[in-house]
């Protein structure tokens, strides 16, 4: 081999080096530290990027939404209405949702009506039947017409057992 051919050789490897340094430096880093701020690649070396799957576990779009339907709101609705007939705190309270940021108050309304003995005259305050508002995976809003024709609404909100919970009373 010949010095020229070395020396050539030396200035092609010398470019392929400094081309994949920048490369690295001005387009690969800056993307994944953009990624990784995001939350979309791992903080740990080699910092990968997550899967569709890992992203949908740690970031769920719609909570709840793929769990399968156990207990519909009808049915929720139904038992509310029947441990206010029966006078069964522990039903009603079963029904409401933990996770509605109206819980303690709806809770604490449920225990002083029920110390006051008034679930039977309450339970005439809620018809049998309730018209669905709207309904998506993991939340829904059912409605009954109060006696001067305005829209009652009672939002219903889906739990991790695929049981539907009431969020307003």
């Amino acid at each position: 081999m010949t010095k020229k051919t070395k020396i050539l050789g030396l200035v092609i490897l010398v470019v392929l080096v400094l081309a994949a340094a920048g490369y690295f430096n001005f387009k690969w880093f800056p993307e994944k530290i953009a990624k990784i701020e995001r939350g979309l690649a791992s903080d740990k070396f080699p910092w990968r990027d997550f899967t569709q799957d890992e992203l949908n576990k740690m970031y769920p779009q719609i909570k709840y939404a793929d769990v399968p339907t156990r207990v519909t709101p009808e049915e929720t609705y139904e038992k509310f209405r029947e441990a206010l007939i029966t006078n069964n705190l522990e039903l009603a309270l079963e029904q409401l949702s933990k996770e509605s940021g109206r819980y303690e108050e709806n809770k604490s309304d449920l225990e002083k009506a029920h110390g006051e003995n008034r679930f039977v005259k309450i339970h005439t305050e809620y018809p049998d039947k309730l018209e669905k508002e709207y309904m998506a995976e993991s939340i829904a809003q059912l409605y009954f017409l109060e006696d001067d024709g305005s829209r009652y609404p009672i939002d219903f909100v889906k739990d991790a057992n695929g049981d539907w919970k009431m969020g307003s009373l």
